[in-house]
């Protein structure tokens, strides 16, 4: 398991394509708790997200298919969603 170390925004873990990586549920929750900007992050967590959806659908109309890749993208759906709630949590608690 890798160590966490983005303790601000600048330092967080993204891919070639410049979306974050979380690797599990707490990550995804400090994520958005740290952000400044909440409707843009969960604009882009959003965006994030149907890309991912789609490249799991496109992931599965081929042969073979490649299980692992479907599962790592099917959790990180789940991780921006998870942030996404969080976010939609904290605006409605006014914090």
């Amino acid at each position: 398991m890798r160590e966490f170390n983005a303790y601000n925004l600048e330092d967080w873990p993204r891919m070639k394509s410049g979306d974050i990586i979380f690797k599990s549920t707490e990550e995804a929750i400090y994520y958005a708790n740290l952000v400044d900007d909440r409707l843009v992050a969960y604009d882009l967590l959003k965006k994030w997200r149907k890309n991912t959806y789609q490249n799991l659908t496109a992931l599965r109309a081929k042969k073979p298919m490649s299980y692992n890749r479907i599962f790592d993208l099917a959790v990180r759906a789940q991780l921006y969603r998870e942030a996404m709630e969080e976010i939609k949590r904290l605006n409605k608690e006014g914090f």
